[in-house]
């Protein structure tokens, strides 16, 4: 009997395919399908079980369960040995569920003897009684996760602009004819998006019916006002960078197009809190577009965080290729609990809102807050660090940076002679100014070869001062000894 041939897949979906590893984690991928869709079954059933009254605190289990199986998951996937279980081709594959049940079996009894064992009225320190600790900490973890979303937001945004930049003003010899055309489209995209809204949704805030409250309107008349304040705070801003880009001699279209990218979020996020406003205060449907919109930019966000995160940890081999995924779906299903904690309570905690909208109301509130503070500061930071505008403040690290470039540049002056300065004498520089030297090499002693070169130097300097003494003549000597006796009768 033949063996069966591997089918051969298009290249459009080996491409795509690759894509979606790389970005996504392997989540689409053979080898990780099987926990997405369990990841996905998970989060439905915890948003289904949160219309149920008076679940709170099984909807609290049942979701640090399943992100505690998730985490485990991880940790088994350390091992390269496990790959072959956790991680086949097949896509079914029993071996992958044994595993996931082994995860969950212990996660389970694990958080069942807390429950029933641990809560606050049983333990001496009460705080980590399960009603006391878990609620809390996951309201931080909603909260914390989209205050520093911007934080992680932002490299998606600089990456996009330093490629526009590039290609823009890759080839060209009118950068600066080109950077004031892009500071005038900067300038306008907020205004026309502003306006739009303002034109384009007014009907949407109007009185449906006779009767219905004039209140919504105000406030979105009164919102448009606000943000075509922020509008000119931000536009002049942008402004001011680009003058002194200008005298600095280096016109750029970065800080335009990082301009455009941030107001498209500040819009977002205003515009939520608008609309979460209005449904407050009117009996409306459930907003599909910004829950849609939501769950994206969380996506987003994780991807980002997991990047850098995987980054900064590669060395230490906490995560690798495989694993990372669990890590997502166990902070995004406690990110969703975090939500809907709120509304239902659990524990300890009585429910805070009575609904998603006063919820999205507080969040799109400070994180539009963040966002603005954070593009008035950062806009003028990123362009010093690219050399964009000229610089005002240095960390350690740059200081140390501009150091060994000045040192190199005497170097290949010549103006100094590396021979009798070493790198021994320039990191005790460094060291007696309190400046950090990471990536450069350092002694606790003088390096041996330092030592014997000073050693060989002196025993020359001897040897020289001998030579001179047997090359005198006896007059010298007579005269030398002359010299010493009369000194002494002095």
């Amino acid at each position: 009997m033949e063996e069966e041939k591997p089918k051969i897949k298009n290249k459009y979906i080996v491409k795509i395919q690759a894509l979606l590893d790389k970005h996504f984690f392997r989540i689409f991928a053979d080898s990780h399908i099987v926990y997405t869709l369990i990841f996905f079954i998970s989060a439905i059933i915890i948003a289904l079980l949160s219309f149920i009254q008076n679940a709170g605190d099984f909807i609290l289990f049942f979701a640090v369960t399943f992100s505690l199986t998730f985490i485990f998951l991880m940790f088994f996937g350390l091992s390269s040995k496990m790959d072959k279980y956790l991680f086949s081709t097949k896509v079914f594959d029993r071996n992958k569920l044994f595993c996931f049940l082994i995860a969950f079996g212990i996660s389970l009894v694990l958080l069942l003897i807390y429950f029933f064992g641990a809560s606050s009225s049983q333990l001496p320190i009460e705080f980590l009684g399960w009603d006391l600790l878990l609620p809390p900490l996951l309201i931080v973890i909603y909260f914390g996760w989209n205050l520093t979303q911007i934080f992680f937001l932002k490299s998606g945004f600089e990456d996009l602009s330093v490629k526009i930049n590039n290609k823009v003003l890759g080839k060209s010899n009118k950068e600066g004819y080109i950077s004031f055309i892009f500071l005038v489209l900067g300038l306008a995209a907020p205004i026309l998006m502003q306006l739009g809204t303002l034109f384009g949704f007014q009907s949407y805030f109007e009185p449906q019916n006779e009767g219905d409250p004039q209140d919504p309107l105000y406030w979105f008349i009164a919102w448009n006002v606000i943000m075509f304040v922020v509008i000119a705070i931000t536009s002049w801003r942008l402004i001011s960078l680009y003058l002194k880009s200008r005298k600095n001699d280096t016109p750029n279209i970065f800080s335009s197009m990082f301009y455009i990218f941030i107001h498209i979020y500040i819009w977002y996020r205003a515009f939520s809190f608008i609309k979460a406003f209005r449904s407050e205060t009117q009996s409306t449907a459930v907003d599909i577009f910004t829950s849609m919109m939501d769950v994206l930019l969380m996506v987003a966000t994780a991807i980002l965080v997991l990047r850098g995160l995987g980054g900064k940890t590669k060395g230490y081999k906490i995560f690798n290729e495989n694993n990372l995924v669990f890590f997502l779906f166990s902070f995004t299903i406690l990110y969703i609990e975090g939500q809907i904690i709120m509304v239902t309570g659990a524990g300890a905690l009585s429910g805070i809102f009575s609904n998603q909208n006063q919820i999205s109301l507080i969040n799109n509130f400070l994180i539009l807050l963040i966002t603005i503070f954070f593009y008035l500061w950062y806009s003028e930071y990123t362009l010093e660090r690219r050399g964009f505008i000229m610089r005002s403040k240095f960390n350690s690290e740059e200081v140390v940076e501009i150091l060994k470039e000045y040192r190199e540049h005497l170097k290949n002056r010549e103006a100094i002679d590396l021979n009798k300065i070493s790198d021994y004498e320039f990191t005790t520089f460094l060291e007696d100014k309190k400046l950090s030297i990471s990536g450069i090499e350092t002694f606790k002693a003088e390096p041996k070869a330092v030592l014997d070169e000073e050693l060989s130097a002196q025993e020359t300097e001897e040897q020289e001062i001998e030579l001179i003494e047997e090359e005198k003549t006896p007059l010298d000597k007579n005269q030398v000894d002359k010299n010493h006796i009369e000194d002494e009768e002095i």
